[in-house]
């Protein structure tokens, strides 16, 4: 069964999203590039102090590193126009960048080291993750068919899906073992909802066919079938009644 949605869009506005993030971001993962996997994620770090978000992010990565999360956080709305159907809000897209690269905290993890500067698939550390994948998502519009504009960029544009806006990089956690980064934008998305949805529709015409039962059929010479299209019936007001 497929779903339909008052957008006009094939699927949900928050899986275009982060599945259209994870498809921009594709082409930083191996073999042509030095990530060992994007995916998508349907949960949320609450910051710092969030163990158990952090531990659920990790357990997706399942070890693959350096690697990428797209998750879909809050969604602040406003009404736009009027009738009380139409909205915008803003949602907040995050980026997971996950590192564990085992020289140091700097070198390496964070920093270009000198196996990197040798190799362009080799993990670069987030310093160079997060540029990377800002300078693939800022300004990109999501939600629509692929397209070639005239000067050569790829665009996906669908009207209720505006451009990506970042906001803020932060620091998730940092040990011996791993270091995690959020970096976070913002989308913005309208919505117009359909005010008919639970009306039915008015009806305009009735097509009846009458068909005989068998005993009456017997007694036509030859049978015949009555059938009645597009009848209308007048109405003729009746007299008034005498005081």
């Amino acid at each position: 069964m497929a779903h339909a949605f008052d957008t006009g869009l094939s699927r949900a506005q928050r899986t275009l999203i982060r599945d259209g993030v994870v498809e921009l971001l594709s082409g930083l993962v191996a073999p042509t590039g030095y990530l060992r996997t994007v995916i998508p994620w349907g949960g949320i770090v609450r910051g710092y102090t969030d163990e158990i978000g952090q531990d659920l992010l990790l357990a997706a990565f399942n070890g693959r590193a350096p690697s990428i999360a797209v998750a879909l956080g809050d969604r602040v709305a406003d009404a736009a126009g009027m009738g009380g159907f139409n909205f915008k809000g803003t949602i907040e897209l995050v980026l997971y960048h996950y590192s564990n690269h085992p020289r140091s905290v700097t070198d390496g993890r964070t920093k270009l080291d000198a196996s990197a500067v040798a190799s362009d698939i080799a993990d670069p550390g987030l310093d160079i993750m997060m540029e990377h994948a800002e300078e693939l998502l800022i300004g990109q519009r999501l939600g629509g068919t692929s397209a070639t504009n005239p000067v050569g960029q790829v665009t996906r544009s669908t009207p209720t899906i505006k451009q990506i806006v970042p906001t803020r990089e932060e620091e998730l956690v940092t040990t011996a073992q791993h270091t995690l980064w959020a970096q976070r934008y913002a989308v913005t998305v309208s919505r117009t909802i359909d005010p008919h949805r639970t009306i039915t529709q008015m009806l305009e015409e009735i097509r009846t066919v009458i068909r005989p039962t068998d005993e009456a059929a017997e007694d036509l010479t030859p049978p015949e079938v009555l059938e009645l299209q597009n009848t209308t019936v007048d109405y003729v007001e009746p007299p008034p009644e005498d005081p």
